[in-house]
């Protein structure tokens, strides 16, 4: 039996990290609403920070699940033609889809560091939180969501090329 490669290992250290702050994300928001749930109606008096907590605990939980937790091929797709078609026809589809979308998702890379910027000036209401750091995950989502694209692509150049379909 073989060792894996470094970059095999790395891989899935990655991977299960991305799974663990997912769950953490998960369980903030969960816990959240919870607490929320309990003083407004056990309690009777509701909290201020609890709905903006939850908030901001599901945007990222959100946006970190579509960028890591869920495989490039689980997203949204248009597989009416794409399913019908030979392993080489769905390989060029799928190495022309992946260029459109890498290069969408690469222009969009620089204006939401530009907007992320002008979000450091401004607070959320009530817990006084950055916005740049409220919707930080958008930019780690589409940072994410490049690099698995860009690198099914590689895979589809690659000679197992029909595992990445």
């Amino acid at each position: 039996m073989t060792r894996p490669g470094t970059l095999e290992t790395l891989g899935r250290l990655l991977s299960r990290a991305a799974d663990i702050v997912g769950i953490g994300l998960f369980l903030a928001a969960f816990a959240g609403f919870i607490v929320q749930i309990f003083f407004r109606y056990v309690m009777g008096t509701p909290l201020v920070w609890s709905e903006e907590f939850v908030m901001i605990a599901f945007i990222w939980t959100v946006f970190w699940a579509a960028a890591f937790l869920v495989p490039i091929r689980e997203h949204v797709t248009f597989d009416v033609v794409y399913d019908v078609v030979s392993p080489k026809t769905q390989r060029i589809l799928a190495i022309f889809t992946m260029v459109v979308a890498i290069t969408a998702f690469g222009l969009l890379i620089l204006p939401t560091i530009d907007y992320l910027d002008f979000l450091t000036r401004k607070k959320s209401p009530v817990l006084r939180i950055p916005m740049h750091w409220v919707y930080g995950c958008y930019l780690f989502f589409v940072v994410g969501l490049t690099l698995k694209m860009l690198g099914r692509l590689l895979r589809l150049f690659g000679p197992n090329w029909r595992d990445a379909l």
